[in-house]
């Protein structure tokens, strides 16, 4: 499929109870793209990449990117390869390093830059770009250094095939500023994770883009600054008393009427 214009694209894990059958995923994309999305990010599907494929197609959405766990970025390449080849993708991203790796260990965090390393510029060979997708967690200081994990594993990284898929949710929820990463890491982030939350009933809750605190008129600024080209939504949970559907509309409404395409 060609290409999009569009900047907008929305992630499937937000959709993953509606994606697990075939005729789910069918049904969930008919309605993806019936709010006028074109692009979306393969996550939390169990099906394979062929039969994902056949329903992008049938609803003129192109994939962006994909989330892969810890087993599948820092095994054989070729599992990555043919999968987004399948999708006619060239982004994979690592949602969570999971339990094995300390992120206050210099050690740990070191390990982890090396299968990046190694892993980004293998995949570079094919076309494909491999990036790490932030929580909170990252922004704990590693033992020892006034340098949080993520600070220290991008620059660790620096000069090989590793980008940032930047999620300015958990930027925000770690003590950080999404504006003053966005630039940090500029040139290294294709995709970035638009997500907001807002306080209620004295917690912070996922919502919508737009809907919640975070300053989206400087993000999307610094997004344009540093030619970001994928501006990913997720919402990881459904709001308090609204439908998943209604808030993924919601979002892509709001982004479009603050002029983003």
């Amino acid at each position: 499929m060609q290409i999009p214009d569009s900047k907008i694209a929305v992630t499937l894990y937000n959709l993953r109870e509606y994606c697990k059958t075939e005729s789910d995923l069918a049904s969930t994309l008919e309605k993806v793209a019936g709010m006028g999305y074109k692009c979306v990010q393969v996550s939390g599907v169990p099906l394979p990449a062929d039969v994902i494929r056949k329903y992008l197609d049938a609803n003129e959405l192109f994939c962006c990117a994909t989330h892969e766990n810890i087993a599948t970025v820092s095994g054989d390449p070729k599992v990555i390869i043919d999968k987004l080849q399948t999708l006619g993708c060239d982004f994979a991203a690592l949602g969570n390093p999971g339990g094995d790796f300390d992120l206050t260990s210099m050690e740990s965090v070191q390990n982890l830059a090396d299968i990046f390393k190694r892993q980004g510029d293998a995949l570079a060979e094919a076309g494909i770009k491999l990036a790490y997708h932030n929580h909170a967690a990252e922004f704990v200081k590693i033992a020892g250094s006034k340098k949080t994990m993520l600070e220290t594993f991008m620059d660790l990284t620096a000069g090989h095939n590793v980008y940032s898929e930047l999620d300015v949710h958990w930027v925000t929820r770690g003590g950080g500023s999404p504006v003053a990463w966005i630039k940090k890491l500029a040139g290294r982030i294709t995709v970035i994770h638009f997500k907001d939350f807002v306080i209620h009933e004295k917690q912070p809750v996922f919502c919508e883009i737009g809907e919640g605190n975070l300053d989206w008129p400087e993000i999307i600024k610094a997004c344009e600054e540093t030619n970001v080209r994928w501006y990913s939504i997720e919402q990881d949970r459904e709001f308090p008393g609204r439908n998943i559907f209604d808030s993924i509309k919601i979002s892509i409404d709001n982004l479009k009427s603050w002029g983003v395409k």
